[in-house]
């Protein structure tokens, strides 16, 4: 049998709001949940802050299966 493959949630946060990612994504690496976090910054970017409230700043943090904080990334 293969071993399993950690977790990663990807959490949203701006001033006024935090959106829990409950489910998470198996990965390989936390430089894999890295790069993962920038590419779906750069595909939010358009659409959320277009959608969002001029100034507004939100950021992707991902978390492992410790809640522990890897990595925030700016959208």
């Amino acid at each position: 049998m293969g071993t399993t493959m950690p977790r990663y949630f990807f959490h949203l946060r701006s001033k006024d709001h935090f959106i829990w990612d409950q489910e998470g994504v198996d990965l390989p690496d936390a430089t894999t949940a890295q790069g993962s976090a920038d590419k779906m910054a750069a595909e939010l970017r358009g659409g959320l802050l277009h959608e969002s409230k001029h100034g507004c700043c939100w950021t992707v943090a991902v978390t492992n299966e410790g809640d522990q904080l890897i990595h925030v990334t700016a959208l």
